[in-house]
């Protein structure tokens, strides 16, 4: 259980890496353009209370309990063979979301978001594993 775990613990951190370099080249790119005031508003796009983290959170959390769920009771799954499944599942919806943000007109990828998501699904982990 606590190999699984640990490896989607690892794989959701090379993501964030990867995608947290990713963005930064982009708003780099895209803030230098920008005038002094413009760039300021930029900053305050992404608050970190807001709904839309609570939504992320949320939906995170119930993918997870919902994926693991059918898995378990549904697909005849044991606890620690669906654990990884249904958290990866919930973390690749949340990383599609965030991406397909980014491909918007004033979109941007946030990793407050992915933070969000991120809790979301080890809120659903403890709850699995209790």
């Amino acid at each position: 259980m606590v190999t699984s775990i640990s490896k989607v613990f690892l794989l959701v951190l090379f993501c964030f890496d990867f995608i947290y370099a990713q963005n930064n080249l982009i708003v780099k790119k895209e803030v230098s353009s920008h005038t002094a005031e413009e760039k300021e508003k930029v900053k305050r796009v992404d608050k970190w209370f807001a709904i839309d983290k609570l939504q992320h959170f949320s939906y995170s959390c119930l993918i997870s309990l919902g994926c693991q769920y059918v898995l378990v009771n549904k697909k005849d799954f044991s606890e620690s063979d669906a654990l990884p499944i249904s958290t990866a599942l919930s973390f690749s919806a949340g990383l599609s979301k965030e991406l397909n943000d980014r491909r918007g007109k004033n979109g941007f990828f946030s990793m407050k978001d992915m933070v969000a998501n991120c809790a979301g699904i080890f809120v659903a982990i403890s709850i699995i594993n209790n």
